[in-house]
Order: C-alpha cells, then sequence, then structure tokens
C-alpha cells in the first residue's frame, strides 16, 4: 500500500519506549508463527528490534508506530521461509515535510503568468535553503539509522529522505519486522511481514524497499514487424526533423538532456556512438550519474537496456546539438531505488534542465486493489508515488521538466505481470482504467504516440492516434494547477487522494497525456541500434524522448527560462496553440479503449503534436539558438597497444558476476552469465579469436532456455560485424555476419568455430570474413551480450539480453592476448579515466564520467 502522512509528530529526536517496543515485538512474533508456522518446519528465533539513542538527544522518549509499507496478505500467503540473514537490501526512509503546503504554492505561482513569482525559479541550492527540514530531524534520523548497523547512502539535501543499507538481519532487527520469501505465481521475492516500527518522535511517513517486488517497469521497446498490421516502414530519425518542421540551424546548442536509467551504461553509450555514426550525426558528451553509492557489481544489471538506448538515441537524434546528455543510473528500478533517483536529479546543481522517464507503474491507490485469483488477478500500486512526487514538485520549482512516456495499454496502467509489479507493458489494455505513473503526475509532462505516414520528402501526409497509446483520468491525482483552464480534462476523481485524504466532491482528476509524438504501433518504428545490432523499435517509450528532443530545440533558442513543458502548452493562446500544434483528431482503431480523440485537447494525444519551429517561434521569440557554440569534443574510447604490450590483453568489457537478469516468470539462466570478453589474433595471425568468460558458461540449456545466445558486435571501416553462437546443445554452431543498417535487411552470414572449454567460449573466424582488418586497425565499440529471442502475445520484442558487457575500450588489430586461446582470464581491466562531476551536499561519493 502507498505511505501516508504522519499526522502531529512528537519532538524531534524522541525515541522508542522500549517497554511497547517488547509487547509490539511479541506481537509481531507470534503473527509470524501464525503466518509460517504451518510452512516452516519450526520456528525460526526474531531478535528483539531496538532503536539507538543518538547521545546528543536529551528527549523524552516517544511512543512507537507502525508505517503502513506492508504488501498485501494475498502477496504474502506463500512463504518460504526466511530471506537470508546476510542479505543486502537498501530502503528508503521518507520524512513527512511541514513545508509541503508552501512548496506547493510556490511550484505553482512560478508557473502562473498572474502571480508576482512567475518564471522567478529556485536553483536546487536555494530550493534547499527554504524548504529543508530542520537539521535536528535529520541528524536524528541519521543516528537511528547508523546505530542499528545501517550504512547511510543518498540524504537529500532537504533532508525528506534518506537511504541506507544493510543486512536482512540488520533490517530486522531495526524495523521490528521479519524479511521472508515468499512464492506467487512461480516467482520468489522477499518482502515484510509486517509493516516496519519506527520512532515516534521522528516525522517518518514511511519505509520503502523493505521488499524486492514492487518496482517500476521499463517499457519492452516495440520492434517493428511487417507480418504486423499494415507494414508502414522503418522511420529514419532526420526524416523527422522534416515531418516536425525542427528548424535547421537550432538543434538544441546549450542545453542539456538526461535519461532516466538502471544499470549497465556502456552498452547505452556504445550503441549511441554506432548510432551517431551511421546517422551521420555529431557525438554528444555523455556524463555517466550514479545515484547512489556502490560498487560497480551493484550497478551490473542490464534490465531495460534496449530501453535506454532508445531513450538516448531517439532524444538526442531529435536534438544533436545539445551540449550534454545525463544517464543518470540507479542498481535497480526498484521503488527505493528510484525515489533516491528522481531526488537526485532535482538536487543535483549542474543537472539537466530536462529528463526523460521511460517507465511506469499504477498511480498509487489508498487501498489495495484485488482483482481476482491468480498471479495475473493481482494489482498493486506503486510504494513511492509520495516521495517522488515531492521530487517533481521541488524539480518543477526549479523550472525543469520530466518527460514521461504514458504508457502502451490504452486507457489502463500496467498491473498485471509478475514477478515485476507493473510490468505488464505492451500492447493489451488491462483492467484498471488508471493512469501510469509517473506520467500521471502534474509536475510530470505525459507525453502520448501517434501512427505517423510520411510523404516523400518526409512531410506529414497523415497523424492518427495509437491505438495502444496510454491517456485517460487518473483515478486520485487531482488535476494540477495548470490544467484547471482547459475544460476537456473533466473527468472526476474517486473522491479521495492516494493517502486517503477525502477530497471534495467534483474533483477533476489529471487527463493525459499533455502533447504526444511518433510512438508507431509494432509495424512502424524508429530506426536505432540495439547492443550494436540495426533494429526498428516504438512505443510511447520512442515519443516520449522524441518530445524530450523538441523542447530541447524550443529551449535552445530562448534567451530566458521557460521553466517546464506542460504549464507552456496549456498557457498559451488559443490561436497560437493550434497554429503551433499539429491536432490529431482522428485514431487508428478508433480510440485507446475508453477514450477517443476529437478537436481539441483529449485523453489520446493531449494537444497534438508540435510544429517545432512555430512553437519555439512563440515561446521563444526566435529560432536562432542563444549559444552557437558546438558541444565538446567526444575522445575515441580508449585500445591497448600493439603487440609487446605489458599488460598483456585488456579485455573490452567486464561484467559482475551472478547478475544475469531475469526472465519475465523471475527465473535466470546462469549459463548465460559473463564476466569478460576479450579479442585477439591467432597465432597464425590469420583469424580473430574473441575469448569470452562466465563462471557457469555453456552450451548446454534447459528447454524453456531454446534460443538462448551469444553473440558480439563492433564497427570496422563503417560496417557492424557480428559473431554469434547459437546454443544449440553443442556449442559449435557459430556465425559471422555483416549487419546492414537497415534492420528489416537480411545481414550477411559466413561460417565461424566456436570452441566451449570450462566456463569459457573463444569464437574464431577468418579476417578475410570480417572485412580483412590489417594490424593497428582498430575494431570500434565492441560488445557482448547473451539472452534470448522472445516474443509475447504474437508480438516480437527487442532479444531479452540477460547480461551484456563492454565497450569500454576498442580492439587494435594485432595487439596480442597469449592467454585467451588457452582459455584463461585476460588482465584485470585498469579503470577508465573519467571526469569528476559535481559533489551534492550529502550525495553519495559516485563517479561522474564523460564518454
Amino acid at each position: 500500500m502507498g505511505l501516508l502522512a504522519v499526522g502531529d509528530a512528537a519532538p524531534v529526536g524522541a525515541v522508542l519506549n522500549l517497554e511497547q517496543w517488547k509487547s509490539e515485538a511479541s506481537v509481531r512474533r507470534r503473527a509470524r508463527v501464525r503466518s509460517l508456522g504451518s510452512v516452516l518446519a519450526g520456528a525460526v528465533a526474531i531478535a528483539t528490534a531496538v532503536f539507538v539513542l543518538p547521545p546528543e538527544s536529551t528527549v523524552h522518549a516517544a511512543p512507537a508506530r507502525r508505517t503502513t509499507d506492508v504488501l498485501p496478505a494475498s502477496l504474502l500467503a506463500n512463504p518460504v521461509g526466511p530471506a537470508a540473514s546476510d542479505k543486502r537490501m537498501t530502503v528508503s526512509v521518507v520524512l513527512s515535510d511541514p513545508n509541503e503546503a508552501a512548496e506547493r504554492s510556490f511550484s505553482n505561482s512560478v508557473v502562473d503568468p498572474r502571480s508576482p513569482l512567475y518564471h522567478r525559479f529556485l536553483t536546487p541550492a536555494q530550493y534547499a535553503a527554504r524548504f529543508a527540514l530542520p537539521a535536528t530531524v535529520r541528524t536524528a534520523t541519521g543516528s537511528w539509522l547508523r546505530g542499528g548497523g545501517l550504512d547511510l547512502g543518498y540524504v537529500s539535501p532537504l533532508g525528506d529522505l534518506v537511504t541506507a543499507s544493510g543486512t536482512v538481519s540488520q533490517i530486522d532487527h531495526l524495523f521490528g519486522v521479519s524479511l521472508n520469501s515468499y512464492r506467487v505465481g512461480g516467482a520468489e521475492f522477499v518482502a515484510n511481514d509486517l509493516a516496519p516500527l519506527v520512532p515516534g518522535g521522528l516525522p517518518i511517513a514511511g519505509v520503502v524497499g523493505l521488499n524486492d517486488l514492487a518496482r517500476f517497469a521499463a517499457a519492452k521497446p516495440k520492434v517493428v514487424h511487417p507480418a504486423i498490421g499494415t507494414f508502414s516502414g522503418v522511420i529514419d530519425v532526420k526524416s523527422l526533423w522534416k515531418t516536425y518542421d525542427a528548424p535547421e540551424s537550432d538543434t538544441g546548442q546549450g542545453v542539456k538532456m538526461g535519461v532516466f536509467m538502471a544499470g549497465n551504461t556502456e552498452p547505452v553509450v556504445g550503441s549511441l556512438r554506432l548510432f551517431e555514426q551511421q546517422e551521420g550525426l555529431p557525438k554528444v558528451p555523455v556524463r555517466v550519474v550514479r545515484t547512489e553509492p556502490g560498487r560497480d557489481d551493484e550497478f551490473g544489471t542490464n534490465d531495460g537496456g534496449g530501453e535506454w538506448m532508445l531513450d538516448s538515441q531517439a532524444s538526442t537524434g531529435m536534438a544533436p546539438g545539445v551540449s550534454e546528455l545525463d544517464l543518470y543510473t540507479a542498481k535497480s528500478l526498484a521503488d527505493a531505488d528510484l525515489i533516491g533517483m528522481v531526488s537526485y536529479w532535482a538536487n543535483d546543481p549542474n543537472g539537466p534542465q530536462m529528463m526523460n522517464a521511460s517507465f511506469g507503474e499504477c498511480e498509487e491507490f489508498p487501498f489495495t486493489t484485488e482483482l481476482g485469483k491468480g498471479a495475473l488477478g493481482l494489482g498493486l500500486s506503486n510504494q513511492s508515488e509520495d516521495s517522488v512526487e515531492k521530487s517533481l514538485m521541488q524539480a518543477f520549482g526549479e523550472g525543469r521538466t520530466l518527460f514521461s512516456s504514458s504508457g502502451d495499454n490504452g486507457s489502463s496502467c500496467v498491473i498485471a505481470a509478475l514477478p515485476v509489479v507493473g510490468g505488464g507493458n505492451g500492447l493489451l489494455n488491462q483492467v484498471v482504467p488508471a493512469a501510469d505513473y509517473p506520467a500521471g503526475s502534474g509536475w510530470a509532462t505525459a507525453v502520448g504516440g501517434t501512427v505517423l505516414t510520411q510523404g516523400k520528402d518526409g512531410s506529414r501526409a497523415d497523424e492518427q492516434a495509437w491505438a495502444y497509446g496510454g491517456g485517460g483520468s487518473a483515478l486520485f491525482i487531482p488535476e494540477p494547477e495548470f490544467q484547471k483552464s482547459e475544460k476537456n480534462v473533466n473527468h472526476p476523481c474517486l473522491l479521495m487522494k492516494p493517502d486517503g485524504t477525502a477530497l471534495p466532491p467534483g474533483t477533476i482528476c489529471r487527463g493525459i497525456p499533455d502533447i504526444a509524438a511518433l510512438s508507431g504501433n509494432g509495424s512502424q518504428g524508429l530506426k536505432i541500434v540495439n547492443y550494436n545490432e540495426p533494429a526498428a523499435v516504438g512505443g510511447t517509450s520512442l515519443s516520449s524522448p522524441l518530445m524530450m528532443g523538441m523542447w530541447a530545440r524550443v529551449v535552445a533558442a530562448s534567451a530566458k527560462p521557460l521553466g517546464p513543458a506542460a504549464p507552456a502548452f496549456y498557457k498559451m493562446e488559443a490561436s497560437k496553440r493550434t497554429a503551433d500544434i499539429h491536432d490529431i483528431t482522428e485514431g487508428e482503431q478508433g480510440g485507446n479503449g475508453l477514450n477517443f480523440p476529437g478537436p481539441g485537447w483529449d485523453y489520446n494525444t493531449g494537444y497534438g503534436v508540435p510544429d517545432v519551429a512555430k512553437l519555439t517561434a512563440d515561446l521563444s521569440g526566435s529560432t536562432t539558438p542563444v549559444h552557437k557554440a558546438p558541444a565538446a569534443h567526444v575522445a575515441d574510447l580508449p585500445t591497448g597497444s600493439l603487440a609487446g604490450n605489458p599488460d598483456g590483453c585488456l579485455p573490452f568489457g567486464t561484467s559482475p558476476a551472478d547478475n544475469v537478469d531475469p526472465t519475465t516468470l523471475g527465473e535466470k539462466n546462469d549459463s548465460l552469465d559473463i564476466t569478460d570478453a576479450a579479442m585477439s589474433l591467432s597465432p597464425d595471425d590469420q583469424s580473430l579469436l574473441i575469448t569470452v568468460h562466465g563462471p557457469h558458461l555453456s552450451p548446454k540449456y534447459a528447454v524453456e532456455y531454446q534460443g538462448s545466445f551469444v553473440k558480439v558486435a563492433w564497427l570496422y571501416d563503417g560496417t557492424t560485424y557480428e559473431a554469434a553462437v547459437q546454443n544449440d546443445g553443442t556449442g559449435s554452431a557459430a556465425t559471422v555476419s555483416a549487419l546492414k543498417d537497415d534492420p528489416m535487411a537480411q545481414p550477411d552470414k559466413k561460417a565461424a568455430s566456436a570452441t566451449y572449454t570450462e566456463n569459457t567460449l573463444v569464437i574464431s573466424m577468418l579476417l578475410s570474413s570480417i572485412g580483412n582488418p590489417k594490424p593497428g586497425d582498430r575494431l570500434r565499440y565492441p560488445v557482448v551480450q547473451t539472452g534470448q529471442a522472445i516474443s509475447a502475445a504474437g508480438v516480437l520484442t527487442l532479444p531479452e539480453t540477460d547480461d551484456a558487457a563492454g565497450p569500454a575500450r576498442d580492439y587494435t588489430v594485432g595487439q596480442q592476448c597469449a592467454q585467451a586461446s588457452a582459455g584463461a582470464h585476460p588482465a584485470a581491466p585498469k579503470a577508465p579515466h573519467g571526469a569528476k562531476g559535481p559533489k551534492l551536499p550529502h550525495a553519495p561519493k559516485a563517479p561522474h564520467r564523460k564518454h
């Protein structure tokens, strides 16, 4: 369930009354015996939780209380046993903000042309100085968490969010819960049995992250396939400049954009570089920002990798002149990690003016929704909305824009797929007609999807609303102030806020989307590069980054801050808006489920699709960029020296062990876990050898893993080559392909050889089959990926990538690695040189790397 706001708090620094704590612990033990006794072979001892009094505190003790942060009983009905006591978890402690009403008033005022505060945006430092919680609250909260043995991570400058990590045993003790493993629909997850106990004297609104089930889901990009519907083809990003009338001189110069993502950034940057080369675009500088502390191996997930590639390429493809693309990456899309990631952006003094979020989860419900029995009948709203709303409101008050895809489920939100709650995103209207979040936030700009017909010159011949483009009304989120002027937004709320507070009768709820752009429909999409392979993908996860690129061009031509995008659309004079935004009045299949497009704003595509030149001229006063200097030069990847390199052969990529991403059903194929990959020449200098290591690497697979593969792809002399091994049970089959730029073209394939030894795969191919590279030539951006080719409901998606490594460096032909053919590990890679980014107050010590 969602987090409920705390009412009047006891004095700051107060701690748990230990007599009450013992009573609570006794209740907790009895409840746990009831829930687990029928399943487990014996009772498991639960240690009594203890709060440690901050040494400086002299405040009287206050009664402890429990928050509401526990999964519904239906999800906890099948316990497996206690979670491993040494398993580490990260939690986010959210504190109530006594200044929230003032913050809301301020953030609404800065986009109200009638207010004296109009467009007087604050910097993060100014925002914190005005609205931060008292220092005593922050100190006491940190002391309590450290006293329980937890390590502090990110502490927001406002003091309203603290992340901390510790073992299951430490978390059990500190929060008075038992973390157990549970099973639902074949998936296993860890969760707390009871809501956590917190000190009554601290204004803690909730504790997020005590389960690893609730998380946001990255949309699976929809792969273009001629067999689906009426094939309308692959669209090149430059052709969209013509379609959407993007001014030639303004490509976003001087603007910084960003993408929220999770995990491994190296393949994302590598595929961006190939995309730029294929499309004839300049290299955009990339800054990698880890939004929480942690080891490299904790950021090794590749879940959603295809999504981050689409986001980075679509946004910079539409605005290739931007000064920087920032990749804000967390360890995962779990609610606790995402809360910190959004707060980090709002408090980053060098953070980009605009960010993209192509993921979603149902808006928060004030109750748990039970939709039936079985894995596909369980609905669970997100547990992070209260805290994310606070950070988005802050970013809004700073003049920043979050662009968020409205979803690919028509007039419903994503609820159905377990183990990733909220993971059922794609070509299906689900049961609950609620808003996807964060698109449903009143502090975000929600972007819907269209299907486009282009003329031969790239002009718009026709554009219609996509049948599965997310849109509709929120159930519990009132419409934002800036939207109240739009009469077509007219669906009432269900009389209650997410925190359970009653709403006045007749309150109108948030309508989405605000604006729209190309999404395609499964038979149409944008040409991109996915793990170095040509692909064409779509969905509103394409629409949102495209819109961010368009907005970057608008902002680049303005001498004054324009502020968040959505209010600018609603505040325009009606005549100008009609001229500047192409109204989408028809849908390819009528509507998106419960809603139908029509004149003016609608619940399918908002106001429609911008004419970028006209919109820029009206909002910015010109179509000439304010900053004309090109973006900074981006250096090539490093590479090892030629033969004789004293360090031996450095891998072109590494990956943490045991980081294979689970399938949609929660299973892991450990035989596709990889740790590193390197290139070398054969002893006779006639063949390229690619050596891949993994602790369980094997050609064998279970029946459910048919279609598993190991692929290595790189760029040489303008052509992308790929070495692929399909796991057929013997490991002997291998191909080397010359991949064409056209995603629909069949690659030219030649035979190669593959040999498995213990934990090692060596792929060998003649140099003559890969373009005859000469000594000293560079094989650029090599990346290895393992995974499965999958389809769902007859719709092909991108291959599901289980693990990936590289590109950390290029390979120079002639660089020797004598260990490779013998199957031994190459030398450990040296950390790439990185440019340190700005240090945030109380921020994690995380590397910010320029690429």
